[in-house]
């Protein structure tokens, strides 16, 4: 076989070949051969390129993909026919969509397993039992999908897939694999039965998205400071050292602690757990739980009941468990399965056939196809269903499509009512045309998903591409109109969106700078007023209407060194310093008075823009250059809210009772009110009925 001459499929009528221009000849003949017989191809058109001769030759009817053919022409050149674009048309798309079972379907009395690939030629599936292994053919059933089925019990063996779509077998994981040993090396049958049980109830929760108040948190900074055996682990999570872990963040009293990826990624070493450091947005195996997190990584059991143990103490402590969850792209994407299995199905591709790039991570996952769309939700739904996951936040999720993002919620609606669903909505340009792209604004497509509200970020923190203040620095209030929007939830004259559950506010997340390394390194500004524009930050998160997120460590002024992406650095930079934590211990408790502060008050969790349109009205009497006042009724009260960015002396004199003085709750009455530092001051006037 000589590589002179390329054929592929690249649609139900087409077949493209490229022949080499040194082997061109007047009067050439295509055929196809299938192993028996030779079918002649008309020639449709043909043109030169840069180094050969393009035919565009007419298909044959009722082509079978799974199926090997050759290419061959009246001059002795040949060459296997390889699928092409054809897996990007709607007919393919049409024959190939499959709802049923996919990765291993297992019980005592047999096992099954399945993989999908409509144009792979062989598939097998090769079995690890001790030191032996063996390989068995799977046979082609419907719809794209090859299986084989053991008629015994399989539990604990291992598997890998080989895959023949070209010319060579490829060894592949199991993109639907539900367990696996360290670093990927192999997949594993296991029982489901046997899993951790979970012994607590997941905390009620109303469903509104206003209600929550989100935590995020790496499993591995976390707990990477503390002395024991577990640290980095799920199990470590769970331990309490002097107020850690999970009874610390319990102690906030926040709502949802979303984590970072804790599915299987890239990056690190499962057994070598201090070589390397990622926060884990390289997507490997999305439906098992990280070896990286695990005590006993080549356990087929253990990684996958520590996830459990873990999620089930959360509830235990009265937390919701989100899940950081990365869809719009994978970990090097020329070893993960699916291009192996349906090359250039499941990547999306520009006009010229050139991988898309817009998640900057070598490939975007084209989620608007159907078996990449199911794929999508398959993992949500099992990690919703199995290990009670009450919310989902998607990195990039302005990459993936409104369809499968509307799909997915309304799945996970059926298994969990108060269910939540957010992500980064930023619109980055990609071959999915604008109007099928889930970003912010195009939020009213997707009215059950929120986004990460990057306009408050800016406003109140300032911008991370410029020098210029935020609110909380200091900037003067010459632009009232649009600090007041972000205060009362970025949707009063469809500012940003429709309602305030769409806004999720926050100053500091993982990416890029603590907010306090942002005042430090980015203004080079002194201590005093960092640690004053921080606290004043997180206090204006916290009363804001819209959806609260909170950065593990943002309440004591975490800081990374300076260090603005810290992805991949070490942990001496990520980790959660608990000794920080204690000598802030003041600022600690000011989030935990605002927090039960804003579960108290309903005012501070309106969940429609009409209800902010009848309550909140600006104080234009306690309004000026550093300051911003405003308040908001209810039936028996009002409640009013002076923030104050400056050390200015500002005289408040309301008939109310102060409730937070800038620091703590209290309950202070006076007839005149000396406000000297930044920060968020409450007043609450009961009305007399």
């Amino acid at each position: 076989m000589q590589n002179k001459m390329r054929s592929y499929i690249d649609s139900y009528e087409e077949i493209t070949v490229l022949l080499d221009k040194n082997e061109y000849k007047k009067d050439l003949e295509f055929m196809l051969y299938d192993g028996e017989n030779k079918l002649p191809l008309d020639i449709i058109n043909s043109y030169e390129e840069a180094n050969h001769y393009k035919f565009i030759l007419k298909n044959i009817d009722n082509i079978i993909l799974h199926k090997d053919y050759f290419i061959v022409n009246n001059f002795m050149n040949a060459c296997r026919l390889y699928s092409g674009s054809i897996i990007r048309s709607k007919r393919f798309e049409t024959e190939f969509s499959y709802d049923g079972k996919l990765g291993v379907d297992y019980s005592k009395s047999k096992t099954t397993f399945r993989l999908w690939t409509p144009v792979a030629k062989e598939v097998l599936v090769e079995i690890f039992e001790g030191e032996k292994s063996k390989k068995y053919k799977l046979k082609y059933v419907d719809k794209g999908v090859w299986e084989y089925t053991f008629k015994r019990d399989m539990e604990g063996v291992g598997y890998l897939y080989h895959v023949r779509v070209f010319d060579e077998f490829k060894c592949i994981n199991d993109p639907y694999a539900l367990s696996s040993s360290a670093n990927g090396s192999m997949n594993y049958v296991i029982d489901l039965n046997k899993l951790y049980k979970m012994k607590y109830q997941k905390p009620k929760f109303s469903g509104i998205y206003t209600d929550s108040i989100i935590y995020e948190a790496s499993i591995r900074d976390f707990t990477y400071y503390l002395d024991n055996e577990n640290k980095g682990t799920f199990l470590g999570m769970i331990e309490n050292h002097n107020n850690t872990g999970l009874d610390y963040i319990k102690s906030l009293g926040i709502t949802h602690l979303q984590v970072l990826p804790v599915f299987d990624f890239g990056g690190v070493d499962d057994l070598d757990k201090n070589q390397m450091y990622n926060w884990g947005y390289n997507p490997e195996q999305y439906f098992i739980p990280c070896g990286w997190y695990s005590k006993n990584p080549n356990d087929p059991y253990s990684r996958i009941n520590e996830m459990l143990e873990f999620v089930d103490e959360c509830h235990h402590r009265g937390l919701r468990v989100n899940m950081d969850v990365v869809f719009n792209h994978v970990f090097k994407y020329e070893e993960f399965p699916f291009d192996y299995l349906v090359p250039g199905y499941f990547y999306r591709v520009d006009n010229n056939g050139a991988m898309s790039n817009a998640s900057f991570c070598g490939n975007d996952l084209a989620t608007e196809r159907y078996m990449c769309s199911r794929f999508v939700c398959d993992v949500l739904k099992y990690f919703a269903k199995v290990f009670n996951i009450s919310g989902f936040r998607f990195d990039l999720m302005g990459l993936l499509d409104i369809d499968t993002i509307n799909k997915s919620y309304e799945m996970l609606k059926e298994i969990d009512e108060s269910i939540m669903l957010y992500g980064e909505g930023w619109n980055m340009n990609n071959p999915l045309p604008d109007e099928r792209r889930p970003h912010m604004y195009n939020h009213h497509k997707v009215p059950n998903v929120a986004f990460f509200n990057d306009r408050f970020r800016d406003y109140i923190r300032g911008s991370q591409f410029s020098q210029n203040l935020g609110f909380a620095f200091g900037m003067t209030t010459d632009y009232h109109y649009d600090l007041g929007k972000v205060l009362t939830g970025s949707c009063l004259n469809y500012y940003k969106f429709d309602n305030p559950v769409q806004s999720v506010n926050y100053v500091e997340c993982h990416d890029n700078y603590t907010f306090y390394d942002f005042g430090k390194t980015h203004l080079m500004m002194e201590e005093e007023k960092v640690l004053d524009a921080s606290r004043l930050a997180l206090e204006i998160v916290l009363i804001s209407q819209g959806i609260p997120f909170i950065h593990a460590g943002e309440e004591f002024f975490r800081t990374k060194e300076g260090v603005e992406n810290s992805y991949n650095t070490k942990d001496e930079i990520n980790c959660i310093d608990y000794k920080r934590r204690d000598k802030y211990i003041d600022m600690v408790n000011t989030v935990k008075d605002l927090i039960s502060i804003r579960k108290d008050c309903r005012l501070l969790r309106l969940s429609k823009r009409e209800e902010i349109i009848e309550r909140a009205h600006l104080l234009e009497g306690l309004v000026d250059s550093n300051t911003f006042s405003y308040l908001i009724e209810e039936r028996d009260y009002d409640l009013y809210i002076v923030i104050k960015n400056d050390y200015s002396i500002k005289k408040v004199n309301l008939n109310c009772e102060m409730v937070f003085d800038g620091y703590r709750r209290c309950h202070l009455k006076k007839n005149e009110y000396i406000l000297e530092k930044p920060g968020v001051y409450l007043f609450k006037g009961v009305k007399e009925l």
